[in-house]
């Protein structure tokens, strides 16, 4: 009966996510009708429509879709993690971790980190994914994300990643054509490249280092260019097309070694965000979960200070207000993110 059927059930979820037959097919790696069939049949058996009749593309949850969704999504995702439980102290660690990461990271620098886990555990399979937000590391979309910003939710478990450091540059020549910009007041002189993707807010003011009063002043450039991807606005700038306020030093450290991007506006810039390894209580429940993020977190917080170590001859780095020690912590929020405690694994 397709009432007791859970791969009809999981069809029906699939097609809810994605608004998509075709998508949910490929996701569960079935036929576009066998996903079509598994939905009218259940439709049939509950004697109710579950997405709107009105041609809607995505499809649109009818009022009874939506309430199914809700109640065996979470019923759907406990029978994996029991199934997964139960399967997990039995055996080597294995299977697959969905990791989500910012697009210009896992770009240019996810794959050699991800070549050295393999290396202690191949029989772990890493699926990346990219820009995922906190609710959608609720919602069970992946297991694992990297958040900018300390998660709010209840119920996460998370770590630092070490944190994000962004720096006002340019190209030397660039600079050397339209002249150095020493106050955020003369960037109104300058064409801007600013980040507005999905990671961060977009930088709208900047912070005077060693400020007793806490000094700002708003970003404002003569023209902007404005764009969800950082690695578009490094090409930009490494072709002289104009300034960034709030570059990422991941992304830069390289060119600031080789002199290809070089600082502006000294003594400003846009504060550090921390960044965690996140993931919830019920992925942390899985061994294959819990070893690659205690050795994710790690190599992360390493890699980035490595960043920093290297580029801080040259060039004066934002203070670092966290202590080094409590970035190995891993924390695991209460029922409300106030009452949050913190356990040392």
């Amino acid at each position: 009966m397709a009432l007791d059927n859970l791969m009809v059930w999981r069809a029906f979820i699939a097609v809810a996510r994605s608004g998509s037959f075709s998508t949910a097919a490929e996701q569960l790696d079935r036929d576009k009708s066998t996903i079509s069939r598994a939905v009218a049949s259940l439709e049939k058996a509950l004697g109710c429509q579950l997405f709107l009749q009105n041609n809607a593309r995505p499809l649109e949850l009818s009022d009874a879709g939506k309430k199914a969704y809700r109640r065996m999504e979470t019923l759907l995702r406990a029978h994996d993690q029991l199934i997964e439980d139960l399967r997990s102290e039995q055996r080597s660690i294995e299977g697959r971790v969905r990791l989500s990461t910012a697009q210009g990271f896992a770009t240019r620098h996810l794959m050699p980190v991800l070549e050295k886990f393999r290396h202690i555990h191949p029989e772990v399979s890493v699926d990346i994914l990219t820009g995922m937000s906190e609710t959608d590391l609720v919602r069970g979309l992946c297991d694992i994300a990297v958040l900018t910003g300390e998660p709010q939710h209840p119920g996460l478990v998370y770590a630092s990643r070490g944190r994000n450091i962004y720096l006002p540059v340019a190209s030397p020549d660039y600079l050397k054509r339209f002249g150095l910009p020493l106050t955020p007041a003369q960037l109104s002189e300058h064409r801007g490249y600013l980040y507005t993707g999905p990671v961060r807010e977009e930088t709208k003011e900047l912070m005077r280092a060693g400020s007793p009063t806490g000094e700002r002043a708003p970003v404002a450039f003569g023209t902007t260019v404005r764009s969800t991807d950082v690695l578009a606005i490094r090409e930009a700038l490494l072709n002289g097309m104009g300034v960034a306020v709030d570059m990422p030093l991941v992304q830069i450290h390289e060119d600031l070694l080789a002199n290809r991007l070089v600082p502006i506006l000294p003594g400003w810039y846009r504060p550090p965000i921390e960044c965690w390894v996140a993931c919830t209580r019920n992925a942390w429940r899985a061994r294959r979960v819990r070893v690659f993020f205690e050795w994710f977190a790690q190599e992360m917080r390493q890699l980035f200070a490595s960043y920093e170590a290297a580029v801080a001859p040259i060039m004066g780095l934002p203070p670092d207000l966290m202590k080094a020690s409590g970035r190995g912590e891993i924390i695991v929020s209460g029922s409300a993110k106030e009452g949050s405690r913190k356990a040392k694994r």
